[in-house]
């Protein structure tokens, strides 16, 4: 009985490892034939793109939505609404849970 126990969880363990061993080969074949195919590739299309001044319609519109995310981001932190600090105060929530609080301290 132990000794089949024993014989599964090993069997299992040698699948683990093997199924570990294929992934990491495949990974490094992908990562090896990525690296020749950015050396075989042209360095002047980089070159090229970075050099010119020339935005497509697409590139502005994500700059345009990334400026505005980050101007809003900036706007919400710096303003502070005391509006919800009000709503919390007068929270028949808050009141309740002070009741329990002072119920269990013995009082």
């Amino acid at each position: 009985m132990i000794g089949d126990g024993l014989y599964v969880s090993l069997v299992g363990l040698a699948i683990v490892f093997l199924v570990l061993i294929i992934l990491l080969v495949s990974i490094t074949f992908l990562n090896l034939l990525e690296r020749k195919k950015g050396i075989v590739g042209d360095s002047s299309e980089i070159s090229e793109k970075s050099s010119s001044k020339d935005f497509s319609s697409l590139e502005l519109t994500a700059a345009l939505v990334g400026l505005s995310l980050a101007l809003g981001d900036n706007k919400s932190t710096n303003t502070f609404s005391s509006e919800s600090l009000i709503k919390f105060e007068n929270s028949s929530w808050k009141a309740l849970g002070q009741q329990r609080l002072f119920k269990g301290r013995g009082g």
